[in-house]
């Protein structure tokens, strides 16, 4: 190719000198220009020019993004905005990375991710949890544990498919465990998983409240949301959970969990309460709730700990129907006692039933209402972000059976994801 002069005609075809056109300064500098290999079926290729309009990306760059960006957007409209898990094969072993900390396991063993996910749990409590675990009675062990051992001897009962897998119908132990080691490795691996958070989550006295703080962690980073925890070593008020901060709109809320305690159940001592016997106030974990001293628009998780078939009673939202009695009669006396405004900018209610089901008993479908306030003590200057956490609060539950870049085999689900829940949405609050 001859040496275009300064002088001599742009190769674009413009009908500019080459000195007035690409061979100069461009007057729009945000323009770009696209240089392809022009191929013919005789004579040597040659090169063509052409100026992009603004914002135009060349086909070339185009096919190179286009099915990652695919594989992302279906990645996060599933799971959220968490990362896919960082994975590799290695002389037999499959690694794969939890935020600083690397697991690997022999690779006939880890075919799936929720094979990592089997094994998580006990690498994070750590081998004295474990073996002291294992040497109590059935029946008396922590309720991750109890889990655990439910879910492994029923799965070990399952024919295997030719490739050593199995097929099988999700049972309440099974989608306990993996849900627990599932929320626990997003927070590990997307934000910072607390010391103190991960001592309470060993300790079968104070498992239910961590166990609940650790979705709404995990359900916040699904959101986008980074998390900051508090100063619990600060004695001289009281704190909420953690501060989360939208990533996008630069939204800062207070986040507060609660769980209600029942006995018999996640750890708790007596006798498991008998249907259309539960307690069904919540006022005082509200109230106890906004008392936190919350620096931000407040977002508070309530889970009502309940048998699905109670629950459905509660916030069951087929035909669509405004909130129970129980839980608006609620919401209305705080309002009144706080001069007509809501002191919560959003309320998670939620109720995960899997942990009342038999040993073999399929898994239920877990129940989800939100409620945001239109008249809230404390404006959000971004309330649409709060909407970010619903969608993320209808993802949980959906644990990724896959690693990134293998194709499911068509013929073998390892591990299915939970039915679509009941989903309830109310902004009248």
């Amino acid at each position: 190719m001859n040496k275009i002069g300064r002088n001599d005609p742009c190769p674009c075809g413009s009908g500019k000198k080459y000195k007035k056109c690409h061979g100069g300064i461009d007057s729009q500098p945000q323009q770009g220009y696209a240089v392809t290999l022009n191929s013919q079926n005789q004579g040597p290729p040659g090169l063509t020019i052409r100026k992009l309009a603004l914002g135009e990306i060349t086909p070339e760059v185009l096919r190179k993004i286009t099915p990652q960006a695919r594989q992302d957007r279906a990645y996060t409209s599933q799971f959220g905005h968490v990362r896919q898990p960082i994975t590799a094969e290695f002389q037999g072993f499959r690694f794969v990375a939890a935020g600083n900390q690397l697991l690997y396991q022999p690779s006939d063993r880890a075919q799936f991710f929720t094979d990592i996910l089997m094994n998580f749990v006990p690498i994070m409590f750590g081998k004295a949890w474990f073996d002291g675990e294992v040497a109590k009675p059935i029946g008396s062990r922590h309720p991750v544990m109890e889990s655990r051992v439910k879910a492994l001897t029923y799965i070990g009962k399952q024919p295997k498919n030719p490739d050593g897998s199995y097929h099988f119908q999700t049972t309440g132990p099974v989608i306990s465990y993996l849900t627990f080691a599932y929320d626990l490795f997003v927070v590990k691996d997307n934000g910072r998983l607390d010391a103190r958070l991960l001592e309470r989550l060993k300790n079968c006295n104070t498992f239910q409240g961590a166990r609940h703080e650790l979705f709404a962690e995990a359900t916040c980073l699904r959101a986008g949301y980074t998390i900051e925890h508090e100063d619990e070593t600060d004695g001289s008020t009281r704190h909420a959970e953690f501060t989360a901060t939208h990533r996008i709109t630069g939204l800062k809320i207070s986040v507060e969990a609660k769980s209600k305690h029942r006995p018999g159940v996640l750890g708790q001592p007596g006798t498991v309460e008998a249907d259309g016997q539960h307690n069904l106030k919540i006022g005082h974990l509200l109230n106890d709730a906004i008392h936190k001293n919350a620096q931000h628009p407040l977002a508070v998780f309530l889970d009502l700990n309940l048998p699905w078939n109670t629950a459905e009673r509660l916030l069951g939202m087929e035909p669509p129907r405004p909130p129970h009695p129980v839980i608006q009669n609620t919401l209305d006396r705080m309002r009144r006692r706080h001069g007509g405004t809501d002191p919560i900018n959003l309320l998670v209610i939620t109720n995960h039933p899997a942990h009342y089901s038999a040993e073999e008993e399929a898994a239920p479908s877990p129940h989800f209402l939100c409620i945001q306030s239109q008249v809230p003590s404390l404006v959000a200057a971004r309330p649409d972000a709060l909407l970010a956490i619903h969608q993320a609060v209808i993802q949980s539950g959906r644990i990724p059976q896959f690693f990134p870049g293998k194709e499911p085999p068509p013929q073998i689900q390892r591990i299915r994801t939970l039915p679509v829940p009941n989903i309830g949405t109310d902004s009248r609050y």
